[in-house]
């Protein structure tokens, strides 16, 4: 007498489910460094339309913006050092409350800023990094802002 079995073995069940789980570890990990990348990208954008910001008031009111970076803990807040240092903890303008946790400034140039008087700025750089990259925000000193990315031990210019 034989007996039709329909469906799977034990054993071709638990191959498949091997096989998923090694397959959504590997995606779950690319997954999170994809959020990563974007939370760095994200934030080297938000300084970049700062410095715009501070550039662009500089040059029309004719007054200068300097920058620092104030250090409170684990977290950071770039401004212009005509606000106050503790003005630095809720949001407003001419300053950016670190974003994310995991992005932090790693380098910046000192007296970094913008001046009114035909539109100059001291140039220099400030230089983000993450678990997937690092960034660098370049200030010329005709005041113009470029972003570029670093790779290994390769340099922007």
């Amino acid at each position: 007498m034989k007996i039709k079995q329909h469906g799977f073995s034990l054993i071709e069940m638990l191959v498949v489910m091997s096989i998923v789980a090694m397959l959504s570890t590997g995606s779950v990990q690319g997954w999170q460094q994809w959020q990563q990348r974007q939370r760095l990208w994200i934030t080297t954008q938000q300084i970049r339309n700062l410095l715009e910001q501070l550039r662009n008031d500089a040059n029309w009111h004719n007054r200068d913006h300097l920058l620092m970076v104030n250090r409170t803990g684990n977290t950071w807040c770039l401004a212009s050092k005509q606000l106050e240092a503790n003005l630095c903890h809720s949001e407003g303008r001419w300053r950016l409350l670190q974003p994310f946790v995991d992005v932090d400034i790693t380098e910046t140039t000192p007296n970094l800023g913008f001046y009114g008087q035909r539109n100059t700025a001291w140039p220099g750089h400030i230089d983000l990094q993450n678990g997937t990259g690092k960034w660098r925000v370049i200030i010329s000193a005709q005041g113009r802002i470029r972003v570029c990315e670093i790779i290994g031990s390769s340099k922007c210019s």
